[in-house]
């Protein structure tokens, strides 16, 4: 990938990122449908690369077999993304549970 490029993405990666961190609501959203979410924040796949939801939530990446050396490139740095924003999607997943209070020393 030329550095013009990946200079470019990561400026727009980082916008994207960091609205994701400081905002719920745009991190659940991002999390929901990452790759609508990112063309809406000016990042959007290159027509050489196909996404697909695979397994109902994790997001794969598909390409020509024939692709050029500097689009591999781009893939790499799309696939880093993708799995970024499934790593923000778990903390909605998790879920709480009873949770004891710690044992006081009263009444000793």
């Amino acid at each position: 990938m030329k550095n013009k490029r990946k200079v470019e993405l990561n400026e727009k990666w980082k916008k994207v990122a960091t609205k994701a961190v400081t905002d719920d609501n745009f991190r659940k959203k991002l999390a929901k449908n990452p790759i609508t979410v990112m063309k809406e924040c000016d990042l959007s796949l290159p027509n050489e690369i196909e996404a697909r939801l695979e397994a109902g939530y994790e997001i794969k990446l598909f390409t020509a077999p024939e692709l050029a050396e500097e689009m591999k490139e781009e893939v790499k740095w799309w696939k880093l993304r993708v799995d970024m924003i499934r790593e923000f999607g778990k903390d909605d997943k998790v879920t709480s549970g009873n949770i004891a209070a710690p044992a006081t020393e009263e009444g000793v």
